[in-house]
């Protein structure tokens, strides 16, 4: 399936009550917010987004009723008990060390009978088809298990371990479905093409996991393997979906 299928998977499994009040946490930008007032229109009745850095805040122009604010997913969350019903979140649970108090938080300000949905992407599970597999392997699972500097933490089987973190805490009504995005392109703009770029911090920051020559080498392979045909990308989304008890 192709990634822009993602949100209308997302979207289906959000389904907000009439006046809903949402929250994104880890949001980065109000982009995903935006989309939801595009999709539910006047059944949200304010959408809040929240990032512990407002340097992307900027990013996408945004008003009523969204509101976006600073505030660290990794600390208690300045919400009162029962604000929402609807908690979503996209690629941060990785980056927290104590999941577990997330959870609860999660729980805490969510109204009873309302939806959580955490949609990861299992890293150590993204592929590439190309010549070297060796070399590909390697580039993929260190960018998967190189913690960057901004992170507190960095789980690259977050994706698998979603279901059974909420799971195990007993607070919710669970389920969990998997969206496995596909590309047979590579170029500007594409999600492979985007990754391959992302995995050269590796290289440029000198962390010792890929040499500049390695990545080099890397994407020479991928765009040679496009170019005869048999290039493919492959990224799998976790989508955890919990309903709160009581």
């Amino acid at each position: 399936m192709p990634f822009s299928s993602l949100y209308e998977v997302i979207f289906q499994l959000m389904d907000p009550p009439e006046k809903a009040w949402g929250v994104d946490l880890g949001c980065r930008n109000a982009g995903v917010l935006c989309r939801c007032m595009e999709q539910f229109g006047s059944r949200i009745q304010k959408a809040v987004g929240v990032d512990a850095r407002d340097t992307g805040f900027g990013e996408i122009p945004y008003g009523e009723p969204i509101e976006l604010r600073v505030m660290d997913c990794a600390q208690p969350l300045d919400f009162p008990d029962n604000a929402f019903d609807l908690v979503y979140s996209k690629d941060m649970f990785e980056c927290v060390t104590d999941k577990e108090a997330l959870v609860q938080e999660i729980s805490r300000i969510l109204k009873p009978g309302g939806t959580v949905l955490c949609v990861n992407c299992d890293w150590d599970s993204v592929v590439y088809n190309g010549r070297d597999k060796d070399l590909i392997a390697r580039a993929v699972h260190a960018y998967a298990v190189t913690k960057q500097g901004w992170m507190e933490d960095l789980d690259s089987w977050i994706g698998r371990r979603m279901f059974g973190i909420f799971n195990r805490s007993g607070l919710f009504d669970s389920s969990v479905s998997v969206h496995n995005a596909v590309e047979t392109e590579y170029r500007e703009g594409t999600a492979g093409f985007d990754f391959s770029r992302h995995i050269g911090w590796l290289a440029e920051e000198q962390t010792g996991a890929l040499t500049m020559e390695e990545y080099r080498t890397f994407l020479r392979d991928l765009e040679e393997t496009y170019r005869d045909g048999t290039y493919l990308f492959s990224k799998p989304y976790y989508l955890y979906k919990g309903t709160k008890k009581g």
